[in-house]
């Protein structure tokens, strides 16, 4: 269960952190599109490295 939400919250908290250090004029829409596209790029990498077997993998194994 854990493993669902590793990587989007790790991303998202990388996001906001250094979101302030890119630059002055990064308000607080801007740090708020950072932290949902951390958290996107978060889900994606979840659905790569852990993908579910198919229950045919499952019986034959």
């Amino acid at each position: 269960m854990i493993k669902k939400f590793l990587f989007p919250v790790l991303f998202a908290v990388l996001a906001f952190i250094t979101a302030p250090m890119l630059g002055p004029e990064v308000n607080g829409a801007t740090t708020f599109f950072l932290v949902a596209v951390g958290i996107g790029l978060g889900v994606m990498l979840n659905i790569l490295l852990f993908k579910k077997q198919s229950k045919n993998e499952n019986k034959s194994n």
